[in-house]
């Protein structure tokens, strides 16, 4: 048997710190083997690399593209009166007419808080926000009462192109003196309200509004009016029945008026209305109702 001194590794000399352990060198041979082979493994691990499923991963580039939410699934912005930063929001207001009967006017909010309309007597006008008060037009008065507005696009972009084109169009209409009128048509020469905004909303070619397709719904005579501009603002024409109509309407936070109007309005539209398949459009520039 031969004696085997442990030595010290970094001086290649004995160390005198331990004491001579006698061994077989063939049993040292292989636990050194042992011991160069771990370290050398442990090496080798550090430069393994990651396993595969994370290198493909890292690889493959995330999809950031932003599917747009139907205006059945998206948010409602609806606020209740004018600020800045609202610039292109539609607003309803309640009028007590001079016979003392009650209608509904719609205007468009401008960016600094003045509301875009067409108003019985005046035609097309900018008037300052009002709410609670009496508009003295000749000799006849008209009490006006806000009820709440709402953000007309869901997406950024449209409501970018809608605040970048809405003034041009409404000085062109102020500065044409176009005046009201309830009969509503590109001949007339004239705008209601619900014509006012709609122009503004969705413009289009020879005097009248480019209605979208998903715009479906008109009421008796087959005009737009305020209220189908409401169901249709609040996601309610994109919905197949009346449960998910309901359903939407009470997911939702809004002002109690505007609460109360859906309902009604969602009751009142018949079991056999509903959104069409494939919806049938006209040529660019013509509605498929009267304004």
């Amino acid at each position: 048997m031969e004696t085997v001194h442990l030595i010290d590794i970094r001086n290649g000399r004995l160390n005198p710190g331990i004491m001579p352990i006698t061994m077989h060198r063939p049993l040292i041979l292989h636990l050194l083997g042992t011991a160069v082979a771990l370290l050398l493994s442990g090496h080798a691990a550090a430069r393994v690399p990651p396993p595969a499923e994370v290198l493909l991963r890292s690889a493959v580039p995330v999809n950031k593209t932003v599917v747009p939410a139907s205006r059945g699934t998206a948010p409602l912005h609806s606020v209740a009166g004018v600020a800045p930063g609202q610039a292109g929001y539609v607003h309803y207001f309640l009028l007590r007419m001079p016979d003392n009967s009650v209608e509904v006017q719609v205007g468009i909010e401008l960016e600094d808080q003045r509301i875009a309309w067409s108003f019985p007597e005046l035609g097309v006008v900018v008037s300052p926000f009002i709410s609670g008060e009496t508009l003295e037009v000749g000799n006849n008065s008209y009490d006006v009462w806000h009820l709440y507005g709402l953000r007309p696009f869901p997406d950024n972009a449209a409501m970018a192109r809608l605040r970048k084109t809405l003034p041009a169009r409404v000085n062109a209409w102020t500065r044409a003196g176009i005046p009201y009128c309830l009969d509503d048509s590109p001949q007339g020469k004239c705008m209601s309200c619900i014509g006012l905004v709609l122009r503004a909303l969705f413009p289009g070619s020879r005097g009248y509004p480019d209605m979208p397709r998903d715009f479906w719904r008109t009421s008796a005579g087959n005009r737009y009016t305020p209220d189908d501009l409401l169901l249709y603002l609040t996601g309610m024409l994109d919905l197949p029945d009346r449960n998910a109509r309901l359903q939407r309407l009470y997911r939702l936070a809004m002002p109690a008026d505007l609460r109360n109007d859906l309902e009604k309005l969602i009751h009142a539209i018949g079991t056999g209305e509903s959104k069409p398949a494939v919806a049938t459009g006209k040529r660019p520039g013509m509605p498929r109702g009267r304004l």
